[in-house]
């Protein structure tokens, strides 16, 4: 795989898991306190990445629908953004890793 190709790769698997974890914030508030309290956590103690986890702040302040549009979102600034996720560690293991196979396979198959 060229550079190009897996940062594509890159791009895709973290799109997807933050579509799963945007479905999943509807049975699970519990996923957006612990997302909040990891920018404040992370405020307190990284200032090399104050600009990211900033903007993720005010995300994180949006109604839960608007958050879980943003999760899903293609755009490049939402690329940006998963970059330095809040969201880590939120899906079961057998989750990410389903996700994990079933993007590298539609991804190698587009190639």
């Amino acid at each position: 795989m060229n550079a190009m190709s897996d940062a594509g790769l890159r791009r895709e698997t973290s799109l997807a898991l933050h579509a799963a974890i945007a479905d999943r914030l509807a049975g699970h508030p519990e996923i957006l306190d612990r997302a909040r309290a990891r920018i404040e956590a992370w405020l307190a103690t990284n200032v090399g990445s104050a600009p990211l986890l900033l903007e993720w702040r005010e995300i994180l302040r949006r109604s839960e629908e608007e958050i879980r549009r943003f999760l899903a979102e293609p755009s490049e600034r939402a690329d940006w953004l998963r970059k330095a996720s809040p969201f880590a560690g939120e899906l079961p293991p057998r989750w990410r890793e389903r996700i994990l196979i079933d993007v590298r396979k539609r991804f190698e198959s587009a190639q």
